[in-house]
């Protein structure tokens, strides 16, 4: 269809207004990255956002729904390289995505580097997969990492003195994978006593294992739970980034992921799964158990 004069005036002259936040987008990062808190750049909470109202007039009308996937591995763990995975999530049109490295930040904090240092449009949340005793827990919007084997308690106290947000992954698993590598992977029961922000009620698995997802929204439901529900891929390799997704409203990018996290305002969604993935994922899990029980490297992925 053809567009009209005003339209295209309009797209014109909201890429102009863009203009500045492109110029140096590394510079307006280093600004931030070494504060002891998250801090969003002008990238992330006005250029990003403002891609997405492109040629609209009145911009003051509209909402945007956004997606992120908020618990991808990296190279800096277990995962796949990272420029494979920032490729992944920009082919999938991803807002954000949060690198969650396990007890590690690093490559969170070069995920963000890259994105601002290339101009791309994907917004990454640094934060790390924390080895609690009793399970594994997400610290999203943080700037540090954090000790192994603490409590789940004294885990996420310590995560929102961070100033971040605390999420319990996958808090029901597999209890035979548990025993079999000495791993406690999900908090369970916890969930129901420990002020999480959310819960990761999506971890995207295909097959017979969505049944750990359920009995996470069955016990929300049970206790009235009412905090965040969140979806993630957990993926380990770039082609299954995106697979578990979180939808998000707000106009200002991750600030408004992370304010709906906060207040509960997300909604999570696992995407369909074909033959071959499925034959991938269950022969790469079987293989990291068998790497595991040798290695003992604390990760199923």
């Amino acid at each position: 269809m053809k567009r009209d004069d005003k339209e295209l005036a309009q797209i014109s002259k909201d890429f102009d207004e863009l203009k500045p936040y492109e110029e140096n987008p590394l510079k307006d990062l280093s600004k931030v990255e070494s504060l002891s808190t998250w801090t969003p750049t002008d990238y992330e909470r006005y250029y990003l956002p403002r891609l997405n109202l492109i040629g609209i007039r009145d911009k003051e009308s509209v909402i945007l729904q956004n997606v992120a996937d908020l618990h991808v591995h990296t190279q800096w763990s277990d995962g796949d390289y990272l420029d494979k995975v920032l490729e992944q999530a920009i082919c999938l049109r991803l807002d954000a995505i949060a690198i969650t490295d396990h007890d590690e930040i690093e490559g969170a904090f070069e995920a963000r580097r890259r994105i601002h240092e290339r101009r791309l449009p994907l917004a990454v949340v640094p934060g790390t997969e924390v080895s609690s005793r009793d399970g594994h827990i997400g610290a999203l919007f943080v700037m540090k990492k954090f000790p192994k084997d603490l409590s789940a308690k004294e885990t996420v106290k310590l995560i929102h003195e961070a100033g971040g947000v605390a999420i319990a992954h996958h808090p029901y698993t597999p209890k035979l994978i548990e025993k079999v590598l000495s791993i406690k992977l999900g908090c369970g029961d916890l969930i129901q006593d420990i002020n999480f922000d959310a819960i990761e009620c999506t971890n995207a698995v295909p097959g017979r294992g969505v049944k750990y997802n359920i009995a996470a929204i069955e016990s929300m439901n049970k206790k009235h739970i009412n905090v965040a529900v969140t979806g993630s891929s957990d993926a380990h390799v770039a082609k299954f980034v995106g697979k578990g997704r979180t939808y998000y409203a707000g106009n200002e990018g991750v600030v408004s992921l992370k304010n709906s996290l906060t207040f509960g305002f997300t909604k999570g969604s696992e995407a369909y799964w074909k033959s071959s993935e499925k034959f991938l994922y269950y022969t790469r899990l079987l293989k990291a158990i068998f790497i595991n029980l040798i290695k003992h490297k604390g990760s199923v992925n």
